[in-house]
């Protein structure tokens, strides 16, 4: 079996566009978690939980296509389910070169920015957008591919 780093050293960016994070907000990240593992036994979770800029986050993969995965995001405790009948909902992150140039193109498309750059740990950065219906959805940099 390949060590952790042999993997990294193997793994090859996906083509600018491709979705490459669901993230799903949740308060209670075990139930959640509970609930998708029952729902989608293909789902692989990291037994650990991780903290990014003070938020929790259980990560997940999924079987296929690989390379795709995500993360229950614990919510703060006093977050209220969002009043929509469709329930809170899920974002999707998209694959960029650059969170800069995409912001930028997301803008000149009608769109705007609902969440600022942000680094995520020490792997990249992340931004959320909205497009010209107002459906959130997030972009995402690896720092490997700019370096």
């Amino acid at each position: 079996m390949a060590s952790e780093t042999e993997a990294k050293q193997s793994w090859v960016p996906p083509p600018e566009g491709s979705p490459c994070w669901v993230e799903i907000p949740a308060v209670n990240i075990e139930a959640c978690k509970q609930f998708y593992t029952a729902l989608f036994p293909s789902w692989e979770f990291k037994p650990e939980t991780s903290e990014n800029n003070g938020t929790k986050v259980t990560q997940y993969s999924f079987a296929k296509p690989v390379g795709l995965g995500g993360g229950i995001v614990q919510l703060p405790a006093d977050c209220k389910p969002a009043e929509q009948k469709n329930g809170m909902g899920m974002t999707i992150y998209y694959f960029v070169n650059s969170v800069d140039e995409t912001e930028k193109r997301v803008h000149q498309l009608g769109g705007s920015t609902c969440l600022e750059k942000q680094p995520q740990g020490d792997s990249g950065f992340f931004a959320c957008m909205m497009d010209v219906e107002g459906n959130r959805f997030g972009i995402y940099e690896c720092k490997s591919v700019n370096e």
